[in-house]
């Protein structure tokens, strides 16, 4: 499973809190809005991250989707 985070642009405030959620994900630029870096996060760990970073936001700025992988029939 693979965990994508998105930042919401138009709702961050600023507070900074996803960042400390989910540190691996998120970062703040150089005004102290989040931003969510360019990867995608594996395992079960990661999706209990994203879902405090996004919980923890007053704004509700945070949100994320899962991919799960493909299994192939050997």
């Amino acid at each position: 499973m693979k965990v994508v985070v998105h930042v919401d642009p138009t709702r961050c405030r600023g507070h900074g809190i996803c960042a400390l959620m989910f540190a691996e994900a998120l970062e703040l630029d150089r005004w102290g809005y989040g931003r969510a870096l360019d990867a995608e996060h594996e395992g079960r760990r990661s999706l209990v991250q994203a879902r405090r970073a996004q919980r923890a936001c007053p704004n509700g700025a945070i949100s994320f989707s899962v991919v799960e992988e493909m299994r192939s029939a050997s």
